[in-house]
């Protein structure tokens, strides 16, 4: 027990040397009406590279991380389901001024690094840089220890688990007008360094969001 608050101390005092200048950001309640139909969101969903240099706002972003993976009930369950529902897919949200993680509980964005690192996320050189990128990380400690969470089993459900969250990000943005793009590639290792990622957590995917142009 000892080690394990020694652990968590270092990593606050970890992240408020890398964000010390960076408040927490309060977003708004998620709008949970509006948009296009289900249906006519599916008939318009691409992906998209091609963003708008505008920032999104924070009622946007604030929708757009609830339709993500935010809290939809009274009893805590998520927007997208998870395997034995750990819930093991967490949110960065790089914007131009740091990287921030998202919480549901409490719908803020916590600071993890300041500084802009949108750019590890990597995409065309010549291509401008998205206003938002959310960074898709499953966690493997979230499971509970059993005979059937062999690792290579929990490896693999974080990987559907970060993919529904996928969807509804791409659902979303087409209904609400927004562009986005799901990509594997990334600098995966500078990234980890950056979001202070511990062994159990793993980047799977990143989501660059910005208003069509």
């Amino acid at each position: 027990m000892k080690y394990l608050l020694i652990a968590a101390l270092a990593f606050a005092s970890f992240i408020n040397v890398n964000a010390q200048n960076l408040p927490n950001i309060e977003l708004n309640a998620p709008e949970k009406t509006g948009g296009l139909t289900v249906m006519e969101a599916f008939a318009k969903r691409q992906s998209s590279s091609e963003f708008g240099d505008k920032e999104l706002s924070k009622q946007d972003l604030s929708n757009l991380l609830w339709a993500a993976n935010g809290i939809n009930r009274e009893n805590g369950k998520r927007t997208a389901p998870s395997s034995q529902n750990s819930q093991d897919i967490d949110i960065y949200v790089a914007l131009p001024q740091g990287v921030y993680k998202f919480d549901p509980k409490s719908n803020n964005l916590v600071p993890v690094a300041e500084s802009d690192y949108r750019g590890l996320a990597g995409g065309k050189k010549d291509n401008p840089l998205p206003p938002t990128i959310l960074y898709l990380v499953a966690d493997a400690s979230k499971y509970t220890p059993s005979a059937y969470n062999t690792m290579e089993h929990i490896t693999n459900m974080g990987k559907v688990d970060a993919g529904i969250v996928s969807q509804n990000i791409a659902i979303f943005c087409s209904g609400m007008g927004l562009a986005t793009k799901p990509r594997a590639q990334m600098n995966h290792a500078e990234l980890k360094k950056v979001l202070n990622l511990s062994d159990s957590q793993t980047l799977i995917l990143n989501h660059p969001v910005g208003y069509l142009e």
